[in-house]
Formats: structure tokens, sequence, C-alpha cells
């Protein structure tokens, strides 16, 4: 029982802050501090340098060889595939806006597994579930990043010329995006063990520490109260998917499937059971998507995950 309270409170640690943290961008907005044409110039210093710093650093502090586990390879794949077959083929076919269609896609598989993630794994299992995790994201963070891509680019893209030369014109945003090129500088380092120097460590660090205080402030700047009312069927049918759907998927994998073991399990229920990722909401800034969605499916994730974190963890230690 004690133990019980001491993850609930831990996750509550986690998320309050965050909370804090948007309501911060939300009061400084309605005080008239940050206009409106000032947030996607934040998004923009946001998602060029504080999120690729990030990334790139969350990869290089992980020696892939020492922790690299293929059991946990071998669920996390089909699982975050077979969940965006049944993602998009659930909201593909719904006669909503094409920028809400591709905000709702990406918003019910993208996880937040640095911010919220990790802390959980770190207090409920140690520092080899965290070392464990970090393959899980430094995996899938590529894929997140070119799916998102993909699906917010090609949502609003409006006939089918538009759409060839809108492809063409994703491989390059794709290719020269700065958070693309700081996964694939991060997992060669990462690969070869590389010690990068110091200073450049700490530029990076410093960069870094930007991403999740101005992307958490730019999405209370961009919140609407009111957006969470209009689209509730939608929101909840999200936190549906993202927060019980995929996690039980993952669990069907590594139970009847792959018969994993029991940390390697847990490491990747946990993961996908973790709210919608701030990054999420920069990327959909930058891709002209419908932002006020993306912020509010983000506001609800989280908060309920507060409580279903809870019960998914009391659950791995039951079964």
């Amino acid at each position: 029982m004690n133990n019980f309270l001491k993850i609930f409170l831990e996750v509550i640690g986690v998320t309050l802050p965050i909370f804090a943290v948007i309501a911060v961008g939300f009061f400084i907005k309605k005080k008239g501090i940050i206009k409106d044409q000032n947030v996607p110039f934040l998004n923009k210093v946001t998602y060029n340098f504080g999120l690729s710093s990030l990334v790139f650093l969350n990869i290089i502090e992980n020696k892939l060889k020492e922790i690299f586990d293929i059991d946990i390879l071998k669920v996390i794949f089909p699982t975050y595939f077979l969940f965006l077959i049944i993602v998009f083929l659930s909201f593909y076919f719904l006669k909503i806006k094409n920028k809400t269609k591709g905000a709702a896609i990406v918003s019910t598989y993208r996880s937040n597994m640095a911010f919220i993630g990790m802390p959980v794994l770190l207090y409920a299992y140690g520092s080899l579930a965290t070392a464990k995790a970090s393959i899980v994201i430094a995996c899938l963070l590529p894929l997140n990043i070119l799916t998102t891509a993909l699906f917010l680019r090609l949502s609003d893209i409006q006939d089918i010329k538009d759409r060839k030369t809108g492809i063409k014109k994703l491989v390059i945003e794709i290719i020269t995006d700065p958070v693309v090129i700081a996964v694939i500088a991060g997992l060669i380092i990462s690969y070869f063990s590389y010690e990068i120097p110091a200073p450049i460590f700490k530029f990076f660090e410093i960069l870094s520490s930007l991403a999740v205080p101005l992307a958490l402030i730019s999405i209370g700047a961009s919140f609407k109260f009111s957006h969470i009312k209009n689209n509730i069927k939608y929101l909840s049918l999200i936190s549906f998917g993202k927060l019980i759907l995929l996690p039980l998927l993952s669990l069907v994998f590594s139970i009847f499937i792959f018969k994993v073991g029991n940390l390697n399990r847990d490491i990747i229920c946990i993961l996908y059971a973790m709210p919608l990722a701030v990054a999420t909401f920069i990327q959909s800034e930058k891709y002209n998507s419908d932002t006020d969605f993306v912020s509010s499916a983000l506001i609800i994730t989280t908060l309920i995950s507060a409580v279903t974190i809870t019960a998914w963890l009391f659950i791995l230690r039951l079964i």
C-alpha cells in the first residue's frame, strides 16, 4: 500500500509541474505579455534549437551496445505499426477537417516517453529500466518524427497537383529537419561510443534546457478551453486509444506472442502508456496543423494519465 501511494505521488509530482508551466503560458498570454504573432516564433526557436539539442543529448548519453535488448525491439515495432494502422483507419474516414484529422491521428500515437516515462520508470524499476527505455525512445524517435511530418504535411495538401509537390517538399523538409539531423548524428556517436568535447556538450546542454519550458509555455499561450468542449468526443477517443488500448496491445505482444521477461514487458507497457508528447505540439505548429486540437489533447491526456499510469503500474505488479 505504501509503495502504491509512493508511485501515485511520484506520478502526480511529474504531471503537476507540467500543468503549472502550461498555466504560466496561458496567464502570460492572457495578460498580453505574449501576443498571438509571437507564438510561432517561440515554437521555431524551441524546435530548431531546444528540441533538436535535447534529442541529440538524450541519444549520445546512452551506450547502445551495453543496453541493447532484442526482446524489446521484437515487441515495440509490431505494437507501434499495428496501433498506427488502427488509428489511421479510425480517423481517416471521419468527416472532419483535414488539419484536424491529421492532428487527431498524430495525437493518438505520439507518447511523452522522455519527460514523463523515464522518471516513472526510474522510480518504479531503477536505472536499468531507464537505460533499456532509452533504446525504445531512440528507436521510435525517428519513426515518430517521420510519421508525424507525413500525416501533418499531407493533411495540409488540398489537391493531387499540390500533393505531388507536397511529397517532394516533405522529403526535403525531413532530410533537413534539425531534429532528424540530431537523431542521425546522435545514433552515430552513440554507436561508436564517441565522447564529444566538454565545451560542445555544454553548448548543447544549454540549448536543450530551452526545449521543455518554452514548449509548455507556448502550449499554454495557444490553449483555448472552448476547443476541448467542441472536440470532447474525439479527445475521449484519443485518450482511450493512447492511455489504455496502446499499452494493452503491448502486453498482448509481450506476454502471448513473444513471451519477453517481466522487466522488458513492464518497460514497454509503461512507455506506451504515456500521454501526448510535448514535441507533437511543436511539430504541429511547424507543419501548420490544428494546434488548438493538439494542445487540448496534450492537456486532456496528461491529466487522465495521472490516474491511468498509476493503474498500469499497479496491474503490472499483480500479473
